[in-house]
């Protein structure tokens, strides 16, 4: 393989690293992201989930304290309606958990594409410095063949 092949082979894989190493951020950012929106479905889901018990508990305060048919049917409907939005915001937690989770194996999968390019770039720059100094060593040996004069026939100085 020539030198300027070499060059040329290695700008490709400079080109490819930076296109990985973007490819990387953007999905570090992105699982960043899906981080910040599971804690925020989390913490969603808790306040859901207190706002549950409370209302729960001052229904059933209401129970002891005397309530008509009619307000017990409209406080259990309610507290059914309380319980379906925490079942869907339960879903939207394990849906933004499960996206997480690909993201980061995603990344992880660039990673170790990265990794890979990184070490054949390293591997090809390590091949043409070794080429390079290959050639520097020939022209340097034909420049010093050239230098030295060739001995005249006859012993004739």
């Amino acid at each position: 393989m020539k030198t300027s092949d070499l060059r040329s082979l290695q700008a490709l894989r400079q080109l490819r690293e930076q296109r990985a190493a973007s490819q990387l951020a953007a999905q570090q950012r992105r699982c960043g992201d899906t981080h910040h929106a599971l804690d925020d479905a989390r913490e969603t889901l808790r306040l859901h989930r207190e706002s549950l018990a409370r209302e729960a508990e001052r229904i059933y305060g209401a129970f002891n304290d005397g309530l008509s048919i009619n307000a017990w049917h409209a406080a259990q409907e309610h507290l059914n309606e309380l319980v379906g939005g925490r079942c869907q915001l339960e879903e939207s937690v394990e849906q933004t958990a499960r996206l997480l989770q690909v993201q980061e194996q995603e990344r992880e999968v660039f990673r170790a594409a990265r990794m890979a390019r990184q070490r054949q770039a390293d591997a090809c720059d390590s091949l043409l410095e070794g080429r390079l100094h290959s050639e520097r060593r020939a022209g340097e040996s034909r420049d010093d063949a050239e230098d030295i004069p060739a001995a005249a026939p006859g012993g004739v100085a």
